[in-house]
């Protein structure tokens, strides 16, 4: 089975380490990132078009895809100063979630772990169907990642360590279908982590589990991203979900949007501590080992230096939320070590 020389391993882009190694780890996070597509060109052009800026900040944070500036993390000095404040607080390792459609940059996660020490997994796969190039076909897509493990990313010799995160609508797009498959076949072949972003709606995240599992998929390996996004705080869905064994990701800390609208029901973004509710909830009720923590930092308004909570607001502030909410410091612990050891080495 290709792949399987990484059985008990974590792949970094500087190459395999072993679990015990990565320290506190951010599982889903974007250093180097371009959404492009995903602007809605605001009627003010100058807002649409100009530079983030403190005197547009207030309109940013209500129209985060209004601004194409605020879309593009391609800076990595900045990455680099933005991840050095993580590890200064006791980070040892972050998943960045950049693959085909959010401008993954292999040589560059190169050079931002060298220069801040931190452990980077790059990902690999498709993000959601409205980045996807034309003509994807199954076997197209489970060679393109065979290869990103096994011998790397293009011509740069620089490999992935996870599958995700694999993009999702609702419903689901033909060629997603196609990834998703793709993507539980290459899981199957090469004993990878995988990490789900569900599409738009609360029942999504079962669909999806139940493709993968139908297409050899190992659910107990895999994690559904944005799960407060989805669920909001209704804790019996999540629960129905944790049952199939899957990894649940709380990935928005520090996040505050606008009202999420879904087919179901329209709530607004959870805080910070609604979303240690839920994990407090979770772990009362056994879950505790499948619980992952992050702030999927995606726009430029989410980092510190344009007026965001950045790399280390988990540390600086969630960490003493959930002390102060009877989050035992073993319980933490778990959920930023020893969970990611056991989720991101290869079977």
């Amino acid at each position: 089975m290709q792949g399987r020389r990484l059985s008990g391993k974590v792949q970094t882009v500087t190459g395999p380490i072993k679990p015990g190694d990565l320290g506190v780890t951010l599982t889903h996070e974007h250093l180097i990132c371009d959404a492009s597509f995903m602007f809605k060109e605001a009627e003010d052009k100058t807002l649409a078009y100009g530079p983030v800026s403190i005197g547009n900040l207030e309109w940013l944070k209500r129209n985060q895809q209004g601004s194409l500036d605020n879309l593009r993390l391609l800076d990595e000095e900045t990455a680099i100063t933005e991840l050095t404040r993580f590890k200064e607080a006791g980070g040892g390792s972050v998943v960045d979630m950049g693959n085909n459609g959010l401008c993954r940059e292999p040589e560059g996660l190169v050079r931002i772990s060298e220069a801040t020490g931190v452990n980077i997994i790059m990902g690999s796969g498709y993000y959601v169907g409205a980045s996807h190039p034309s003509g994807l076909t199954v076997d197209s897509i489970f060679d393109e990642i065979i290869r990103d493990i096994t011998v790397g990313v293009g011509d740069t010799g620089v490999r992935v360590g996870i599958i995700g995160e694999i993009g999702c609508s609702y419903p689901l797009m033909d060629t997603e279908v196609n990834v998703l498959k793709a993507t539980a076949q290459a899981q199957s072949e090469t004993g990878a982590p995988v990490n789900i972003h569900p599409g738009q709606s609360m029942s999504s995240p079962l669909e999806i589990i139940e493709l993968l599992k139908e297409n050899g998929g190992d659910i107990a390996h895999t994690a559904m991203s944005h799960v407060g996004n989805r669920h909001g705080l209704d804790t019996e869905l999540t629960v129905e979900l944790a049952e199939t064994g899957c990894y649940i990701e709380y990935d928005s800390f520090g996040n505050y949007q606008n009202p999420i609208v879904l087919p179901e029901k329209t709530f607004y973004a959870l805080s910070d501590w609604q979303r240690i509710q839920c994990i407090t909830d979770l772990i009362e009720r056994g879950f505790l080992d499948q619980l992952l923590i992050s702030h999927d930092v995606f726009n430029k308004t989410d980092l510190r230096r344009y007026g965001g909570f950045g790399y280390d607001h988990i540390h600086k502030t969630v960490i003493p939320m959930m002390r102060i909410n009877g989050v035992s410091d073993n319980e933490i612990n778990t959920m930023l070590v020893e969970n990611p050891k056991r989720f991101l080495q290869f079977h």
